[in-house]
């Protein structure tokens, strides 16, 4: 069973200190551990297959234009002008973390009442993305090392449209804050008006009769903040409200021998099981809805510093935790990254616990033809789902190895079952009977316990999500 506990084995070796005693007793030097990296390879690394290569992307993102970014500062309140120390923090992230595309998020307020080129925050040579009649619906933002990010303007409120060409028609202010704020299919199909996808983000929070009633293009099926907030982990998980904040504190450790502080969301990550049931029920359903994992960063979640000097829940910090990889021809393409995600030829892959290389999934016919992440096909077609498990990208030799496993599980509307589970490295299953097929993997991150130190191995000992695949649907 995948996210569950596991039993732990015989010992550890606690390093970070000067020595480290050894299962038969005595004791040893410890040995030099491989630099902890705190940015993300080019997401090309992930490999790249039959043409298409993951575009890394960050779906629920905030700037500063939405009200509670920046602990709450995101303009100065004489001036109104942006927060720039925190906008830089976020331009930074994008460029250190490799981000390929950006989909901002931010709130009706003070989003719905800005001009909407103003919304790309662009600055220096940022270049706008036209179309074809000449306005702008996209930035790239060039970063030192060449590295360009696609930047479009999105907004969270109850509903979250993502890559808006423009704003919502309205015949006045008040009106368009109006509809950002609506959870109806009217605001549903304003978005789309307004060349955007309908998205729901935390999904926890809606009722499955609003979800069907809405008909939203896709759902977050995890959200960082449902796992930080107190007012989210306790009502709508059932976690223990306060658990992130002490989990979090423990990183702040700056003792030697004390554990790295990017490894925080070891403490407190769980599966939003309230929302992939959700997405279940909608698979159920028959509809095609992809998911994603909603990153939710507005530094204002976590303003403890830790032992590295930066606050928990930097932009940096929480962008290089995970993210959404849509596969496409051209990471540069904003029409290609939309087509993907608004079709679910993608995967939520959390890269704290390494950059997965050589994932891949993908249903192959007896023809010989091959069907990618969110496409479909019939019983008729005589096809195979194959799962190619992936391998954390560089993993030094000197540290343990992780667990590593998968399971196909095929949605019908009888409910979830899991095919098949194994620890690869490939899984197949024959797709011989109607419903949406999706692939979880899972980790045991024994190889990050030694960046644990003093606070010991046991959050890389725990069961953990790793990469949630869209579906292929079979009809």
């Amino acid at each position: 069973m995948l996210y569950g506990p596991r039993v732990r084995t015989c010992c550890f070796l606690v390093i970070g200190a000067t020595t480290a005693a050894a299962c038969g007793g005595g004791t040893a030097p410890a040995p030099a551990l491989p630099t902890w990296v705190k940015t993300l390879p080019d997401a090309s690394a992930m490999g790249i297959r039959r043409g298409l290569t993951p575009a890394r992307g960050i779906i629920h993102l905030h700037s500063v234009y939405s009200h509670d970014a920046c602990d709450g500062a995101p303009r100065d309140p004489a001036t109104g002008a942006p927060n720039e120390p925190c906008l830089a923090d976020l331009r930074t992230a994008l460029c250190a973390d490799q981000i390929d595309f950006a989909a901002l998020t931010d709130h009706d307020a003070s989003m719905a009442d800005e001009a909407f080129p103003t919304l790309f925050n662009m600055r220096g040579d940022d270049q706008p993305i036209l179309n074809g009649s000449g306005e702008q619906v996209g930035s790239r933002m060039t970063c030192p090392d060449g590295h360009q990010v696609t930047i479009s303007v999105g907004s969270e409120n109850t509903l979250m449209p993502i890559m808006l060409d423009r704003h919502v028609a309205a015949p006045d202010i008040p009106t368009r804050h109006d509809i950002y704020n609506a959870d109806t299919a009217d605001a549903v199909a304003a978005y789309k008006t307004a060349g955007a996808l309908a998205w729901v983000a935390h999904t926890e929070q809606h009722d499955l009769a609003e979800l069907r009633a809405v008909v939203p293009d896709g759902l977050e099926l995890y959200n960082l903040h449902a796992n930080i907030d107190p007012n989210i982990r306790g009502p709508f998980l059932g976690l223990d409200p306060a658990g992130a904040f002490q989990a979090a504190a423990n990183f702040a450790d700056t003792n030697p021998g004390g554990p790295e502080p990017d490894l925080a969301l070891l403490g407190f990550l769980s599966v939003n099981q309230p929302a992939i049931d959700r997405w279940t029920a909608l698979l159920q359903d028959g509809r095609h809805i992809p998911g994603t994992a909603g990153s939710d960063a507005h530094e204002n979640a976590l303003p403890i510093t830790l032992a590295d000097g930066e606050r928990g829940d930097s932009y940096r910090r929480v962008l290089r935790w995970f993210a959404n990889d849509a596969l496409v021809a051209d990471p540069h393409d904003p029409a290609q990254i939309e087509a993907a995600v608004a079709a679910g030829r993608m995967y939520a892959a959390f890269e704290l616990m390494g950059t997965p290389d050589g994932f891949d999934v993908r249903a192959t016919t007896a023809a010989g033809a091959t069907i990618e992440l969110g496409g479909q096909l019939a019983v008729s077609d005589g096809a195979t789902l194959v799962v190619d498990l992936p391998r954390v990208l560089g993993l030094d030799p000197s540290l343990p190895a992780p667990e590593i496993h998968a399971r196909i599980i095929r949605i019908d509307a009888a409910g979830a079952t899991e095919v098949v589970a194994g620890e690869g490295p490939q899984l197949s299953a024959p797709l011989s009977a109607p419903g949406a097929y999706r692939v979880e993997v899972g980790i045991v991150p024994h190889h990050l316990g030694p960046y644990l130190g003093n606070l010991g191995p046991d959050y890389a000992e725990q069961d953990l999500p790793w990469i949630y695949a869209n579906p292929i649907y079979v009809n």
